[in-house]
């Protein structure tokens, strides 16, 4: 099912928590919705939902506008951080319960029940309670409930933030492996950029209540159009240094006074139209980096974390710092100067003013 959100905003009191966000899930579709806390994507989840009602704009699944229609008859698959399973039920009952609302008769339920259990592994888990479950199968069993009622639409409210870290990697495998299986279009709310983009078919990047970018985790990654964008998303996250655009030897440069950085012929007729002789932001990711003996700039190692397969080397260089990613381990010592030599086809260039992409 195809969901549709046009000019789409939700406000409370005098506090705007989403204004006017358009976006399309296509058919089959996997999409997260990405920002930080208080940027408004749980709020836009539970438009969808039915439990807000917006403000302003339009819900549509399929070509049918549901702004009023209550949650009950929106047949869409919930699955809460919390997992909200009543504890007194048993799994069996959890799973059923969305079927015994909408009347499924019990031959229907049972065999409902036992496909989704045993798809997600739980089989043997239908007698026990909520208490007698771990994090992740308490986890599974939310997700079978919102499977179980045969959902034209699921979706998900940070469902993994309470769980620990290797659990969480093999749960993210999980919930994508089932809803390409299945071909439910989902829609998936996290802070965690990691799981945008590992799991997500196009990610919609939220901040302050506005979609600031909306595209495949690849493009996104690769070719950000804002600063924000190319901020949040990346860990270690991209480097920004403040360089002013001139013109030096017939060059288009990012200058900085202890950096003269030529540009491409390609990049510097993009930027020179319109920014010659201003300021901009330039942004590095830190594996577009290195470390080697003679590069473009200099700088101190200030320190070095060891990430295990790669080190990550934060460096100092004037009043700014430089996060590098380097294969461990890692040989230099802390205060050590060092050479940096930056890969110039990973360029990225923002207008300092209204955070828009200019390569």
């Amino acid at each position: 099912m195809k969901v549709l959100l046009e000019n789409l905003s939700k406000h409370f009191g005098k506090v705007i928590a989403v204004h006017e966000v358009n976006l399309e899930v296509r058919d089959g579709e996997f999409v997260a919705l990405l920002g930080p806390s208080g940027c408004g994507k749980t709020t836009t989840l539970l438009m969808i939902a039915g439990i807000y009602q917006p403000t302003a704009g339009t819900i549509k699944f399929g070509e049918r506008v549901v702004n009023f229609l209550p949650p009950k008859e929106r047949n869409i698959g919930m699955v809460f951080q919390s997992y909200a399973l009543y504890p007194h039920m048993t799994v069996f009952a959890n799973i059923a319960f969305p079927m015994i609302l909408k009347k499924v008769p019990q031959v229907k339920m049972r065999e409902n029940v036992k496909k989704v259990a045993d798809l997600l592994q739980i089989g043997n888990l239908l007698d026990r309670h909520p208490g007698q479950l771990s994090g992740g199968q308490q986890q599974r069993v939310a997700l079978a409930r919102a499977l179980g009622k045969e959902p034209d639409l699921l979706l998900f409210d940070e469902p993994l933030s309470n769980l620990d870290a290797k659990l969480r990697l093999r749960m993210r495998s999980e919930i994508k492996r089932l809803q390409m299986e299945l071909g439910i279009t989902s829609v998936y709310v996290t802070h965690d950029q990691v799981e945008a983009m590992t799991m997500a078919d196009r990610v919609a990047v939220m901040h302050e209540g506005r979609l600031l970018a909306y595209d495949t985790p690849d493009t996104l990654y690769n070719r950000p159009s804002t600063l924000f964008t190319a901020g949040f998303i990346g860990s270690p996250p991209m480097n920004f240094l403040p360089m002013r655009l001139e013109r030096k030897d017939g060059a288009v440069c990012l200058d900085t006074g202890w950096l003269c950085l030529p540009l491409s012929a390609e990049q510097g007729d993009v930027v020179a139209r319109s920014h010659m002789g201003a300021n901009v932001i330039l942004g590095i990711r830190p594996e577009h980096l290195a470390i080697v003996p003679e590069g473009d700039l200099k700088a101190t190692v200030y320190v070095v974390e060891p990430l295990g397969r790669e080190d990550l080397v934060v460096l100092r260089v004037d009043e700014n710092e430089l996060r590098v990613l380097m294969p461990s381990p890692f040989r230099g010592e802390v205060g050590q100067m060092v050479s940096v030599r930056l890969d110039r086809s990973k360029l990225h260039l923002f207008d300092p003013q209204t955070e828009q992409a200019l390569l």
